[in-house]
């Protein structure tokens, strides 16, 4: 039982890293770029989600971290997996660290930028850059994703 443990806590873990990847794939092509259209009144926007993003966003990250962890230990003792899912462990802290150094607080200064006043271009430029260079947590979220998946092709032949 402890082996098929090890496999089904993989396959859930890679179900989450999936709807963590996709669900911020959507949110980058879907609800962001509308809080850049037209600073400082779309940066309203970033506040109207704020609690439902936060509801969504909480649970399944911590859902993920969990099984990352639990991954990493059930499958310790094959060190191919090991690697791996350090691997993809390490990945989505990067990903943690970045956005609480650099991404967070830059949408937060965003948002607080009021909205009062006319179209603000440099507000908008700023949103742009912000966006895109939020792509690269998607980038590092898909390598993550895809080490998770290799450790999960390494389990029948490892086990």
């Amino acid at each position: 039982m402890g082996k098929k443990r090890s496999l089904y806590i993989l396959l859930y873990c890679s179900l989450l890293f999936g709807l963590v990847l996709g669900a911020g794939i959507n949110e980058a092509l879907f609800v962001m770029p509308a809080w850049f259209q037209a600073p400082p009144t779309s940066l309203l926007l970033i506040g109207e989600r704020a609690g439902s993003a936060m509801a969504f966003w909480l649970p399944l990250q911590a859902a993920l971290l969990g099984t990352l962890v639990a991954s990493l230990v059930l499958n310790w003792r094959s060190p191919v997996r090991r690697k791996l899912l350090a691997g993809a462990l390490g990945a989505y802290v990067l990903v943690w660290v970045l956005s609480r150094a650099i991404f967070a607080p830059e949408i937060n200064a965003l948002a607080a930028a009021g909205a009062q006043g006319p179209y603000d271009g440099e507000l908008a430029a700023r949103g742009q850059r912000w966006l895109q260079l939020s792509w690269s947590r998607h980038v590092v979220l898909a390598l993550g994703w895809v080490l998770v998946g290799g450790a999960i092709s390494k389990w029948e032949a490892a086990s």
